[in-house]
């Protein structure tokens, strides 16, 4: 999917160790490993989790509706 403006999310490349931005996930997000960036807030959602999968999935849904109207 591409981005349509600036702050769109999108998955990146993580240089850095990070935690999970979803509350109460303990599933460290290590140098090298993929996950889903909003870059309004700085939030990482991780891929090994799966919270990555679902907040791109959440915001496909939302561009979806947002183009219907």
């Amino acid at each position: 999917m591409r981005r349509r403006f600036k702050g769109d999310p999108k998955w990146i490349i993580v240089r850095y160790p990070a935690k999970c931005g979803k509350s109460g996930c303990e599933v460290p997000i290590t140098a090298g490993e993929r996950a889903f960036y909003y870059p309004e807030d700085r939030s990482l959602y991780g891929a090994r989790c799966g919270h990555g999968e679902e907040a791109s999935r959440d915001f496909a849904a939302h561009r979806i509706d947002e183009d219907g109207y």
